[in-house]
């Protein structure tokens, strides 16, 4: 028996993706990083120069970070594109939609001295005209507001769905049931903004979370581009009854009758049978 494999022979994946780059994600970057996760920041560079503020709802101000404390912040984490102004998009011309992709991109490459090959639409908005624009302006995935309440892995990287968003009631539910599951590939992604942490003051329920799914062996924390770069990988694999081969630059994982095995780049392996 065949199954597919996370890097270092683990079975399931966890992330998460928060978006806008605000003030509480220092508090959030520090508890994802006291349980070893890794978590995708989606940020907008044209708001950092002034550290753009507004009035939730509920009387808290939310307040953007400066580019001086995001440079350092999220080290170890994946930076992914929100659009420049986090601007509404529909009704957008493809201009206007590529300036803003284009742009942003453009300022965190520069600021972060790293690719930047992820987007995350703001808002609950997303378009065919929208996705083409995605993929002009070179991002490898966009991430969508709408939450897929499932453990199994997206196939559309340009409408990828997170697993549940964090103010969700079945969020404590969901993560023990991917504790559990034995699904192949099981990946759980939560997707949120740090300023609900305060305002629906969930903290210690997130941290509950975080600590259920670190304290588990079979459980690795992967960003999203980790992700959707290990499954593009493993997309290329020919697996037969006698044979796995590695058509990728990856090293890729495997349980095979019941034995971890790890395929290096372009590589071959027989199977016993």
């Amino acid at each position: 028996m065949i199954k597919k494999l996370y890097p270092f022979g683990k079975a399931k994946a966890f992330s998460v993706t928060y978006d806008d780059g605000v003030l509480q994600d220092v508090r959030f970057v520090e508890l994802l990083n006291k349980y070893n996760l890794k978590g995708t920041f989606n940020l907008n560079s044209g708001l950092m120069e002034n550290e753009f503020e507004w009035v939730h709802e509920s009387g808290l101000v939310v307040k953007r970070l400066p580019k001086e404390k995001v440079l350092t912040l999220y080290n170890g984490h994946e930076i992914a594109s929100h659009t420049l102004t986090h601007i509404y998009l529909e009704g957008k011309s493809e201009a206007e939609v590529v300036y803003e992709l284009k742009e942003d991109k453009k300022n965190l490459e520069t600021l972060f001295q790293r690719e930047i090959k992820g987007f995350a639409a703001p808002f609950d908005y997303y378009s065919d005209l929208i996705e083409e624009c995605v993929r002009k302006c070179g991002f490898e995935y966009a991430r969508i507001s709408e939450e897929s309440l499932s453990f199994k892995p997206q196939t559309n990287y340009y409408r990828w769905k997170a697993t549940v968003f964090h103010l969700d009631d079945s969020l404590t539910k969901l993560a023990s049931d991917f504790i559990s599951t034995e699904e192949e590939l099981a990946l759980f992604q939560i997707v949120g903004h740090s300023y609900d942490l305060d305002t629906e003051n969930m903290w210690d329920k997130i941290e509950n979370v975080f600590k259920e799914i670190s304290s588990q062996d079979d459980i690795l924390p992967m960003t999203t581009i980790g992700i959707i770069d290990y499954l593009k990988a493993m997309e290329k694999a020919e697996i037969t009854h006698s044979h796995i081969v590695n058509h990728s630059k990856q090293t890729l994982w495997f349980s095979v009758n019941g034995a971890v095995c790890k395929i290096n780049p372009e590589s071959k392996i027989a199977i016993d049978e």
